[in-house]
């Protein structure tokens, strides 16, 4: 697993920590207050572990306040049990705003966000007629029940519709949730492969990319692979050498210029 995805399933794991804690909010029993004060220390965690990782420390804490109110119990400090539980929502936003950056970014990869804007205002307008006009469902929440159960393809049974323009509706309502559902699934993919060239060097990406089409190469490309690999052994056994020589050094390899080999073909 890449660096990238590694992150990635770091950073929606506390959003999902950050969003447990939420149901602690208006509980007062011994039981949960525990989870919550374990929830809150691994919190606690990450933020130390974010602040002396940053180069600059004073830079770090005015771009992340949020994190800094997040991690001090101010819930306990004050006992009083609403002003308590003032602060424990406050420190929950603390904690979510930092982890929401990936949600956000998947979302906005190849639109996303606008197909599940059109499908949430599509479930709640189709969800009219069919109130209108089916015998089985007598309210607007019934007919609400049904239209997102139908968007996500569960289907239940409990209600179904018998008219033509209920049908009709359904069969519209039944493709966009599928739809929906494979654009959820290719987003994510691609989010994940974007992110994985974005940090990948150039001489790689040539390398996977002639590797993909193994069946057409030539002698000439395969020479030319050939050299690429041996440049870039080279280089990793210069940077084992460099890090062996001195530990605290981090040395970083550059990426390799591909312009000057053919792509052949």
């Amino acid at each position: 697993m890449g660096k990238s995805k590694i992150q990635l399933v770091y950073e929606i794991g506390m959003l999902v920590l950050a969003l447990i804690s939420i149901s602690f909010i208006w509980v007062e029993e011994n039981t949960s207050r525990i989870i919550d004060w374990i929830i809150w220390a691994i919190f606690v965690i990450d933020v130390c572990i974010r602040f002396f990782k940053a180069e600059n420390k004073l830079e770090y804490i005015k771009k992340n306040p949020l994190d800094i109110i997040a991690i001090i119990p101010l819930d306990s400090i004050f006992r009083l049990a609403r002003l308590a539980r003032v602060f424990r929502i406050i420190r929950i936003i603390s904690m979510s705003a930092h982890f929401f950056n990936p949600v956000f970014k998947i979302l906005h990869t190849n639109g996303l966000h606008k197909l599940i804007t059109f499908t949430f205002v599509l479930v709640f307008i189709s969800a009219i007629p069919v109130y209108l006009v089916e015998p089985g469902i007598t309210t607007y929440e019934d007919a609400l029940w049904w239209s997102v159960v139908t968007t996500t393809t569960v289907g239940y049974g409990d209600m179904s519709p018998v008219t033509f323009l209920g049908r009709s509706v359904a069969v519209v309502l039944m493709i966009i949730g599928i739809g929906l559902i494979s654009m959820i699934t290719g987003t994510i993919a691609t989010y994940f492969l974007s992110s994985e060239k974005k940090s990948a060097p150039s001489t790689v990406i040539f390398i996977k990319q002639e590797l993909d089409r193994y069946d057409e190469l030539t002698i000439d490309d395969m020479d030319t692979l050939l050299v690429l690999l041996g440049k870039m052994r080279e280089q990793k056994k210069h940077t084992a050498r460099a890090e062996k020589a001195d530990p605290s050094r981090e040395t970083k390899c550059s990426p390799l210029q591909t312009d000057s080999y053919p792509y052949g073909g």
